[in-house]
């Protein structure tokens, strides 16, 4: 696979297969993975692979507190507020995912097992948590980026799909409980990773994406 097919095939897995990945398929990703660029080789970012059991235990209390309706309180905030532009594909994304779904706007029913099942992060056997020094320099955020979207390119070669899941840290202290992540480390983000359901309508799926032009100027160039 080609770095040109590895971007484009690259997508988002909300439908994953229970199976676990064997670790040294992971250890090869980590090994390729680390050779990502950061900012004046800082290196900033700490991973912590969970699975199994302890995967299971968040899970379940994900999906308790989310029923319970305990308010999210992430190590750092998720975004309240976007441009015109950007609400509108924000706002598309969902509507589009559903009708994809086949979840209509006023099936609850559906919904609230849609959000369950991303509290469980959509079935995948494994989730890789970056999590950064207390008081982190904001181009860690930077770097932590480039090298969970490195390490989602190289799962894409393994046969593995991936998913970025904001989700996944809403609770971060049932994180820290269950897999010894300490307290000076703030949680960013979690990415669900393990072998797609191919066919599911959930993973057929693509969103829409924007033009070139509507992102990059050229300014005295050829």
């Amino acid at each position: 696979m080609d770095v040109k097919e590895a971007v484009l095939e690259r997508r988002s897995i909300r439908a994953f297969n229970p199976e676990p990945v064997p670790r040294e398929v992971f250890e090869k990703i980590m090994e390729d993975a680390l050779q990502a660029p950061s900012w004046g080789n800082t290196q900033p970012w700490r991973l912590t692979l969970i699975g199994g059991g302890t995967l299971e235990k968040i899970k379940k209390e994900y999906v308790r507190m989310s029923g319970e309706k305990t308010p999210p309180n992430p190590d750092f905030p998720m975004p309240a507020e976007f441009n015109v532009i950007q609400k509108t594909r924000y706002q598309g994304l969902g509507k589009a995912l559903f009708r994809a779904l086949g979840i209509t706007r006023e099936d609850k029913k559906k919904r609230n097992a849609y959000y369950e099942e991303m509290m469980q992060c959509f079935g995948a056997p494994h989730v890789i948590y970056l999590h950064l020094d207390t008081g982190f320099n904001p181009y860690a955020l930077m770097d932590g980026g480039i090298i969970l979207q490195t390490i989602a390119l190289l799962a894409l070669e393994q046969g593995l799909g991936t998913c970025f899941l904001a989700q996944s840290v809403r609770y971060p202290g049932v994180v820290r409980k269950h897999a010894g992540i300490p307290d000076d480390q703030m949680l960013v983000m979690g990415m669900a990773i393990g072998t797609p359901v191919e066919d599911h309508p959930a993973n057929v799926f693509r969103s829409e994406r924007g033009k070139p032009e509507e992102f990059l100027r050229y300014v005295d160039v050829g």
